[in-house]
């Protein structure tokens, strides 16, 4: 080993003795020795940003709990190895890895240390974490989510573990393809130089629950049973997984198709128009011509709505005839 070796080492040995020393010290008292020494954390970061030429404890951890500062900023100096080369890609060190390196500078205090499962370090730039990423999301998405009815809440997002950036001054553009709808929903991820230029494209998810008060029955609803507004009550459902089959309580009459039961939501597919006329009614079949008009009782034989065409039976004569619809009451033939 040369001199110009051995100084540089022998300082960063004297300093690590000299921290070492001052923990030493606030091991031993009597705070620390029941409380203080194990009140705070090292927690190792999973992605770090370096910008010397040597990676010192500092660029990839965070300190937490009831530390001296002084003690902090000694820890924070401790040298680890060369940073990578400043056009390098990330690099990255399993856990495994920084165990031993981390004991071989902290001895004991490694007890204190969070070590994750990888770490992955850029020389120059910045990174943003999963939270960072994700606060960002949802900034974007905040104002689309208002604008729908009812009550909404993001979760289950899909984002890398961190995003590095080759130049500080790079910005994350978030864009959404279309508009925000429950469920599940995709968006893209850009990283954008300081003059507009798209570098990089990332896509992510994010479900969305919208609670929404719906129309359900207070009791439950037989097939054919035209429904009416003292059967309905409005219960707050997740439209997530009702998809854009559930009836919105407008336009009718309505009359249930298949069962429902008390407090599910009535969809589309289980209602149909109630009819103006149902099968087995009695109503007058009216014939009208330029110069004549003639009504007969008639019996329908089919369920009908205003306009359309059903059979009906003439009660004396027996005759079936195809007619028109115009009331509950009458029906018509021309």
């Amino acid at each position: 080993m040369t001199k110009a070796d051995f100084f540089p080492n022998f300082r960063r040995l004297a300093r690590m003795l000299i921290i070492a020393a001052g923990i030493a010290v606030f091991a031993v008292s009597p705070v620390a020795a029941s409380k203080q020494n194990t009140d705070w954390r090292i927690k190792i970061k999973s992605a770090a940003v370096v910008n010397n030429s040597r990676v010192t404890l500092g660029d990839i951890a965070e300190f937490y709990g009831d530390l001296p500062e002084q003690t902090k900023a000694d820890l924070s100096r401790v040298e680890l190895w060369n940073a990578p080369g400043k056009k390098r890609k990330p690099v990255r060190v399993n856990r495994n890895k920084l165990r031993v390196i981390l004991q071989h500078y902290l001895g004991d205090l490694i007890r204190n240390c969070i070590i994750p499962s990888t770490l992955t370090m850029q020389t120059g730039g910045k990174v943003m974490s999963q939270e960072e990423l994700q606060r960002a999301v949802v900034k974007v998405l905040t104002p689309y989510a208002e604008a729908m009815s009812g009550d909404y809440k993001f979760r289950d997002f899909k984002l890398p573990p961190h995003l590095f950036f080759k130049d500080s001054m790079d910005s994350l553009r978030v864009q959404i393809p279309r508009a925000l709808e429950p469920g599940n929903n995709s968006f893209k991820m850009m990283v954008v130089s300081v003059d507009g230029r798209v570098l990089r494209q990332l896509a992510g998810t994010v479900f969305v629950d919208q609670w929404v008060p719906v129309p359900c029955p207070v009791r439950p609803i037989n097939r054919k049973e035209v429904i009416t507004p003292d059967l309905i009550t409005w219960q707050s459902k997740n439209m997530a997984h009702m998809g854009s089959n559930i009836w919105d309580g407008k336009g009718g009459p309505w009359r249930v198709k298949v069962p429902v039961g008390t407090g599910q939501p009535i969809l589309l597919s289980s209602i149909e128009p109630a009819p103006v006329i149902a099968r087995g009614d009695k109503v007058t079949l009216m014939f009208r011509s330029k110069h004549l008009k003639l009504t007969v009782p008639v019996e329908s034989l089919e369920d009908g709505g205003i306009g359309q065409t059903v059979t009906v039976r003439n009660l004396q004569s027996k005759r079936k005839v195809i007619a028109t619809v115009v009331d509950g009451q009458t029906v018509q033939v021309k």
